[in-house]
């Protein structure tokens, strides 16, 4: 089974600027174990920053369904793709957009060949947005981020029931909110999910290498 890790790099200060690169090299210095993909969810002001090397394994913190024009303070999947990004988080619960915005960016994706990875914030939600048939949900209840308290041991029962509905439309789950450890990440992926998405647990981390290497290479239950 394919298994997709994206940390989020938010808007910490380690994660930021010229620290940004750094962290992300570091981190792309994992070895991964096989079908196991990871992903770099960058500030867009950061996005730059990358060589074509790093930007593979990177995406943006958001997306608009604006093209080229006179859209001040948008970002556009057309200058994404033109810089080698082809993905992006989008609702995420500290960037939270409307239905219609969402339904606009999943259909233009499409047609682009541009990923993006939908957060939503419960059972509710989730059903609604998997009908629209994104490649990705990313189920992440706002009261469990940066929480210590993961939602893969918080609320079980909703993320087995978010995954059943998924496959019906052959949408991939992730999970997110308190995530810290190889604990977390192996119950979501018992639970039925593609992986997780992370993000206090790796970047303020005392060393985020070795809690990323940790998190991802452990077979621990």
């Amino acid at each position: 089974m394919e298994k997709y890790i994206i940390v989020n790099f938010k808007h910490y200060e380690n994660a930021t600027g010229t620290r940004a690169r750094s962290l992300a090299e570091s981190l792309l210095g994992i070895r991964m174990p096989p079908s196991t993909h990871l992903y770099l969810s960058v500030s867009p002001p950061d996005l730059a920053r990358f060589g074509p090397e790093i930007r593979n394994h990177v995406i943006s913190q958001h997306v608009d369904p604006t093209g080229f024009g006179a859209f001040t303070g948008k970002i556009s999947m057309e200058y994404l793709l033109r810089e080698g990004i082809t993905g992006s988080l989008i609702n995420h619960s500290e960037n939270r957009i409307g239905y219609d915005e969402i339904m606009k960016i999943i259909d233009k994706a499409g047609k682009l060949h541009f990923t993006p990875f939908v957060c939503v914030k419960d059972q509710e939600e989730g059903e609604r947005i998997i009908k629209l048939r994104p490649p990705f949900v990313a189920y992440e209840p706002p009261e469990l981020i940066g929480g210590n308290v993961s939602v893969s041991r918080a609320k079980p029962e909703i993320i087995s029931d978010v995954v059943s509905v998924a496959e019906r439309y052959g949408v991939k789950v992730l999970v997110g909110a308190g995530i810290k450890n190889a604990r977390d990440y192996q119950k979501s992926l018992e639970l039925g999910a593609a992986g997780v998405l992370i993000a206090s647990g790796v970047v303020k981390a005392e060393n985020p290498k070795s809690a990323l290497s940790s998190l991802i290479n452990s077979k621990s239950p």
